[in-house]
């Protein structure tokens, strides 16, 4: 996903996700590296398919769900000096503003 393309500005986020991919039978937890109201990208060692619809389950710092979801994989990073290993996830529905706020808390800079 190019910054050309992204309609929203990216913050950094150190919150968790819990996902569900094609890579695995069961749910997995990944930290966010950055998030915007229309997707984010996941620091993750099991990549999904490019391309690919994932179930994803936003985590409190108690490990309970706040919020599901779903997104399409739309990259996917092997290694990158960066963002390291990970995917990049389109939201199919954009955060309300509240989640991103949560998904933020504790992150000031924000991400170009």
């Amino acid at each position: 996903m190019s910054q050309e393309k992204r309609r929203y500005e990216r913050k950094p986020s150190k919150a968790h996700f819990q996902v569900l991919t094609s890579v695995s039978n069961v749910a997995y937890t990944v930290s966010l590296q950055n998030v915007s109201l229309g997707g984010a990208f996941v620091q993750a060692e099991q990549f999904p398919q490019k391309g690919e619809t994932i179930t994803f389950s936003v985590l409190d710092r108690y490990g309970l769900i706040v919020m599901k979801g779903q997104g399409e994989v739309v990259r996917v990073v092997a290694l990158d000096r960066e963002l390291g290993m990970g995917f990049a996830v389109e939201f199919t529905e954009e955060l309300e503003l509240a989640m991103m706020d949560f998904l933020i808390d504790g992150c000031e800079e924000s991400v170009i």
